[in-house]
C-alpha cells in the first residue's frame, strides 16, 4: 500500500515537474540547525562538481522541516538530526501519506561546552557551570531534539565526574525554557561568541562551524551523547528535481563527502546504515 501511495504521489510529482513547475538547475535541500557547517561544505563542492546547479538550504529543527514538508513546501533532499524523525514523520506518519520510502543514515555528532575564544571562565568540567555568576545559553524548544539531548548530556556529565545530583537542576535554571521564546543552535552560539553568555551546551559541528569565535571543551563518549546523535537524509517522493538529490545523497556517501563530513565536526558512518528502498543512483 505504501509503495503505491509513493508512486501515485511520485507520478503526480513529474507531472507537475513537466508543466512546468520545478527548476532543473537549482536542488533545494532542507536540514537540521546541527548540520549548516557540513551543508555549506558539501553544498560549495557540490555545486563545483554539477555544473548549472543551484543549491539552496534552508535550516531550522528537524520537526519544524518535516512539517513544512508534510504541508507541501518544495524539498529535494531533507537532512535531519535524527533517522526517526525521516521515519515516523515521513515514512509512515499517523496523519498522512507517506511522502519517503527510504534513509540513509550518514554521520554522528556529539554534545559539548563552548565558552569564548581563550576559555576565560576556565571551564573543565560540568560541574564549572554551576558558578554563581556564570552566564548559560542552551537549546529549548520542544519541537528541538537538541534540547533534551543537552539535558542530558548534562546530568550524564554530572553523574560521571561524581557531582551532587542537584547541580543538573541548578544549571538548566541558569537557561529556563520558555515555550514562547524557543532558543536554536545558532543562538546558542550567538550568544557565546557575543558574550551574552559565558558558556552553551549544544552539538560539536555548530561550535566547529562557528570556526573562531569559541573554545570548545569536550567530554569522554560515555557522557556525550555520540551513540545516539545520527544524522541521516532522504529524497522525499514530493522532490521537483529527485535524479539531481540522489546524486547530491550519494556524493554526500562518498569519499569526498566524508572528509568534508569530518572536517566539520560530524564523523562519518562508514558504511552508512541504508533503510527502505534505497535507489540504485544512492547506493
Amino acid at each position: 500500500m505504501i509503495v503505491r501511495r509513493l508512486a501515485s504521489l511520485t507520478l503526480g510529482v513529474l507531472m507537475s515537474i513537466a508543466a512546468g513547475g520545478a527548476t532543473a538547475a537549482s536542488l533545494e535541500i532542507f536540514h537540521a540547525d546541527s548540520l549548516a557547517g557540513p551543508m555549506r561544505g558539501l553544498k560549495s563542492a557540490f555545486e563545483t562538481k554539477q555544473a548549472g546547479i543551484t543549491v539552496n538550504l534552508t535550516s531550522a529543527t528537524s520537526k519544524q522541516l518535516a512539517e513544512r514538508i508534510l504541508a507541501g513546501e518544495r524539498c529535494d533532499v531533507f537532512a535531519s538530526s535524527a533517522p526517526s524523525v525521516i521515519e515516523n514523520d515521513l515514512m509512515t506518519p499517523a496523519s498522512h501519506a507517506p511522502v519517503a520510502a527510504w534513509l540513509a543514515v550518514f554521520s554522528a555528532n556529539e554534545m559539548v561546552v563552548v565558552t569564548r575564544s581563550g576559555n576565560p571562565r576556565r571551564i573543565a568540567r560540568m560541574a564549572d557551570l554551576a558558578a554563581l555568576d556564570l552566564r548559560l545559553a542552551r537549546v529549548t524548544g520542544d519541537k528541538d531534539l537538541a534540547t533534551q539531548r543537552s539535558i542530558d548530556f548534562i546530568g550524564r556529565a554530572l553523574k560521571l565526574e561524581g557531582a551532587d545530583p542537584g547541580l543538573a537542576q541548578k544549571i538548566l535554571q541558569k537557561a529556563p525554557a520558555d515555550p514562547t521564546r524557543p532558543v536554536p543552535v545558532p543562538a546558542v552560539i550567538d550568544a557565546v561568541k557575543s558574550g551574552a553568555a559565558d558558556a552553551g551546551v549544544v552539538y560539536l559541528s555548530a561550535a566547529v562551524a562557528a570556526q573562531d569565535g569559541v573554545a570548545v571543551i569536550r567530554f569522554p563518549a560515555e557522557v556525550n551523547m555520540s551513540e545516539v546523535i545520527r544524522n541521516a537524509a532522504t529524497v522525499p517522493a514530493t522532490a521537483q528535481n529527485a535524479a539531481m538529490a540522489e546524486a547530491f545523497v550519494k556524493f554526500l556517501l562518498s569519499a569526498e563527502g566524508r572528509e568534508i563530513l569530518e572536517r566539520t565536526g560530524q564523523p562519518p558512518i562508514v558504511p552508512p546504515a541504508l533503510i527502505g528502498a534505497v535507489p540504485d543512483a544512492v547506493r
